[in-house]
């Protein structure tokens, strides 16, 4: 039983981690991006991405004010483990329309 319980467990959380919602954002046509976590509620919201282009793959981790129309990333990296450890930046800033923070922030709002 306790290795059928340890079976699913391990099913279950690889799945969690494996999934990659597809995100739309026009202007960076040559790139993919994805939607790897959304948390947050109210008008503050975090999103997790992870962009892969000819410069390869990164991931990004950024926090929204929603109400605010505000943004600030929480870490940047080539690696989830890298994103996690880089540094925050220090104050929001305004969102442009058309950019890929707006793109990412119309998920990260919804």
């Amino acid at each position: 039983m306790k290795f059928k319980f340890a079976t699913l467990a391990i099913f279950v959380s690889a799945s969690a981690f494996a999934a990659e919602t597809p995100l739309s954002v026009p202007s960076d046509p040559k790139a993919q991006f994805f939607v790897l976590e959304k948390g947050g509620s109210g008008s503050e919201r975090t999103i997790v991405t992870k962009r892969a282009g000819s410069s390869g793959t990164s991931y990004s981790k950024r926090l929204y004010n929603c109400s605010d129309s505000t943004v600030k990333y929480l870490g940047t990296g080539d690696s989830l483990k890298a994103m996690s450890k880089s540094m925050p930046d220090p104050n929001m800033g305004p969102i442009v329309e058309g950019s890929i923070a707006y793109y990412v922030g119309l998920e990260a709002c919804k």
